[in-house]
This record gives structure tokens, C-alpha cells and sequence, in this order.
């Protein structure tokens, strides 16, 4: 009777951000933004938004008529595995105009999965529009590519092409051509998983490939509902923070109540990438708070993320929220006007005389420019000129030291 309590104690469905009931109020034809509140009871919210850059407007479901899109009821496209979606119809000003759909989540989850269906063009020999799609992912510091792969790689081989987190009608002309993306073709659709890359927010940019017209017809996708698993912890976690002790990290963390908890794993990121740098043992069973620590000595990079993994004893693991510690060598950043238009004007406090690079970056991680900068002890004040020609949307600068590490990121809004 135990092992059949624990296993019932575990098996937790995954929540799914439904197009056609997550939202409140529900989710209007025509409209850009919208929030889903309390996503299958796991306590997580998502807002999405839909902006267009570069010009154009948004269709009805079928082209020129249907519901306005963005719609969720008036959908026309049929997404396997889910009888909810949300089709995004834009009529592109030119073939560099591009529409970012953004789904941002009150806390941090895994196992995100879902579907973008028909991605196509008019015909095999049509140069119309060459629908694109590129996927990422964010935790708010780094940035994860997730893996795409083709719903249909039998009927036609050749349709897709996919290329890291990018997925594009095949370009090449007698290639590709336009899907019905009904309920017998699916040659236009990918599936996307971020498999355990822990993000809050993901961004689907839809564009044309490289070779469409100057000023594309107007064209359409479909999102499928979104499968995810929430942080919740395999123990009543209810604090976990760290603070610099001379050159260590000392971190601590407390659990509330512990059932068949086995250990913790302590994980550091300071590249981009998660590694496991040390274990505690859990209590196993406990109603009572269990205080736990770990020291990690000397460790290198100027801004260090870390999480615990929690393990239990019949194998299941969850990961714990994300805790920043940053060096004494980081800086603190002001930036002015945000959003901005031709410059940015930034306001720098450096513990030191030190040489810095600014870099920015577009959401998609695509570095755009690089500067070098001395920076003296104090405060440090200059401007990143010739933004003007950059589109509207989001973008992230980044501060580095010599040795590549990272001193300070800040997010910027382009009008």
C-alpha cells in the first residue's frame, strides 16, 4: 500500500496552456495580448502577446476573410494532438516584416512541448511568401534553442527544412508547396520541445525565408495548445538563497515537509551551461523544517546562477527556482530611454578601473553590435549610437570583462 501512495502522490499531469479556455477574459478575435490565469490548477499564469514589426496587418482566418486574427475561435487549421489553436494571418508590408508571438509564464517550467502547423507557400514553383518560423526559449539570463522536428518527414521528405531552432518551407523552387494542414496533411507542421531546459518565456518569430516577394501575399500559422511541467518541487521547499562569503558562495536552503526525498543535487550555470557541482542528502521523511547548506569554493564567473535538483528515492527528480550571486567585479547598469529609439544612453557604476565590452543582442540571441569601454571606479556614463536602424521589438545588452564574463544584461525596447 505504501509504494501504490507514493506513485499516486506523483503522478501529476502536465498542465496545458489551453487557447480556447486558459484565457481570461477569453481570448478575442483580433486581439494581441492576452492572459491565462491559474494554467490546469498549477498555480502559473502566462501572458502572450502577438507584435508586428516592419510593417503590415493582421487578416481574417482564411486570408482576406473569417475571423480577425489573431483568433481562437475562428481557427481554421487543424493541429494534431489538440482540438485548440491559435492561427496568426499576416498580410506582410515587405519580406523583411516579421511577427513575434511571446508566451511569458509567472514561474519557470520544463518539458515544454508543442505544435506550429502550416508552414508552407503558395505553390512549388511560387516565390509569394516562404513561411519561416524560429523558436526560442529564456529564463530571463540565458537563452535555449529547442529541438524542432517535422510532424510528417514520410509524405513528402522534402517540404520542411529544418535547421537548428529555425524550420522554413523548403525555398528551392519545384519544392515544398501549400498544405491543406487538415486532418489528412500535416506536411507544414513541427514539433517543438525544449525538453529540460528550464525557461519562462518562449518566442515564435514568423517570417519569410530568404527569397520571398518584396511585399509577400498574406499568409498563416497555427499554434497548438502548450504542454509544460511546472518547478513544483518533490518537497515543500520555502526557502533557498545564497550570499558571497570572501570568495565562496554559501547557499541555504529549507524544506517544510520531506516524503521519499533522497538528495540534492547543487547545480551552477555561469556559462550558459547547467553543471552539477555538488550532493547533500535529504532527510527522506520529515513534517518538520530541515535546514540544509552547501559551500561552493572559489568559483569562477562574474554572475553565477544556481538550482537544486531534488531527487527522490524511487527516481523522480524537480528542479527548485533559480537564485543570481553576482561578483564583486559586476557593475550596475542604468539604461536611458528604454524604450529607445537611436541611442541608448547608459549610466555605469564599476567597482574598479576595468575594460568592458557592451554587446547587444536580439532576442533571438543574434549579436547586432559590439563595443569596447573603459570603465574607471565610480560612476561611468556614454551612449551606443546608430540603433536607428534596428526593427521595433526587444533587445538585450550585455556587459563582459576581458576574460568574456558577464558583468551586467539589461533588457531594452526598441519604439
Amino acid at each position: 500500500m505504501a509504494g501504490m501512495t507514493l506513485l499516486f502522490l506523483y503522478s501529476e499531469a502536465q498542465p496545458n496552456l489551453n487557447w480556447a479556455t486558459s484565457f481570461s477574459p477569453a481570448w478575442a478575435d483580433g486581439n494581441i495580448t492576452g492572459n491565462a490565469i491559474n494554467i490546469s490548477g498549477s498555480g502559473i499564469n502566462c501572458t502572450a502577446t502577438a507584435t508586428m514589426v516592419g510593417g503590415g496587418t493582421y487578416m481574417g482566418a482564411l486570408g482576406g476573410s473569417g475571423a480577425q486574427t489573431p483568433t481562437v475561435s475562428g481557427a481554421t487549421f487543424t493541429v494534431p494532438g489538440t482540438t485548440n489553436r491559435i492561427q496568426v494571418t499576416p498580410n506582410f508590408s515587405s519580406n523583411t516584416s516579421y511577427v513575434d508571438i511571446v508566451l511569458s509564464f509567472t514561474s519557470f517550467a520544463t518539458n515544454v512541448t508543442f505544435k506550429i502547423v502550416d508552414i508552407d507557400k503558395t505553390s512549388p514553383n511560387s516565390s509569394n511568401y516562404f513561411d519561416r518560423v524560429t523558436v526560442t526559449g529564456s529564463n530571463g539570463t540565458s537563452t535555449y534553442n529547442p529541438t524542432l522536428s517535422k510532424y510528417d518527414a514520410v509524405t513528402d521528405p522534402n517540404f520542411l527544412v529544418i535547421s537548428g531552432n529555425v524550420a522554413n518551407v523548403n525555398t528551392t523552387n519545384g519544392q515544398g508547396d501549400n498544405t491543406a494542414s487538415d486532418a489528412t496533411d500535416q506536411r507544414g507542421t513541427v514539433n517543438v520541445n525544449f525538453g529540460s531546459a528550464v525557461i519562462n518565456s518562449v518566442t515564435i518569430r514568423y517570417d519569410n525565408a530568404a527569397g520571398a516577394n518584396s511585399n509577400p501575399a498574406s499568409q498563416a500559422i497555427a499554434i497548438g495548445s502548450v504542454s509544460f511541467s511546472s518547478t513544483t518541487l518533490p518537497v515543500s521547499l520555502f526557502d533557498f538563497n545564497g550570499h558571497r562569503q570572501s570568495k565562496d558562495v554559501v547557499l541555504n536552503w529549507s524544506t517544510r515537509q520531506e516524503i521519499n526525498s533522497a538528495s540534492f543535487d547543487i547545480e551552477r550555470n555561469s556559462n550558459g551551461n547547467w553543471e552539477a557541482i555538488g550532493n547533500v542528502p535529504a532527510k527522506g521523511n520529515s513534517n518538520d523544517v530541515s535546514n540544509y547548506a552547501y559551500t561552493d569554493i572559489n568559483p569562477a564567473g562574474a554572475v553565477l546562477l544556481y538550482r537544486l535538483k531534488m531527487n527522490d528515492a524511487d527516481g523522480n527528480f524537480k528542479y527548485s527556482n533559480i537564485i543570481r550571486i553576482v561578483t564583486a567585479n559586476s557593475v550596475d547598469i542604468t539604461s536611458y530611454p528604454n524604450p529607445f529609439n537611436s541611442l541608448v544612453n547608459l549610466s555605469i557604476s564599476s567597482p574598479g578601473n576595468q575594460q568592458a565590452i557592451v554587446k547587444l543582442y536580439d532576442v533571438a540571441g543574434k549579436m547586432l553590435l559590439t563595443e569596447t569601454k573603459n570603465l574607471f571606479s565610480g560612476n561611468n556614463s556614454f551612449s551606443v549610437t546608430g540603433l536607428e536602424k534596428f526593427s521595433k521589438g526587444i533587445y538585450f545588452l550585455e556587459i563582459k570583462n576581458i576574460n568574456g564574463e558577464l558583468l551586467a544584461r539589461t533588457r531594452l525596447m526598441k519604439d
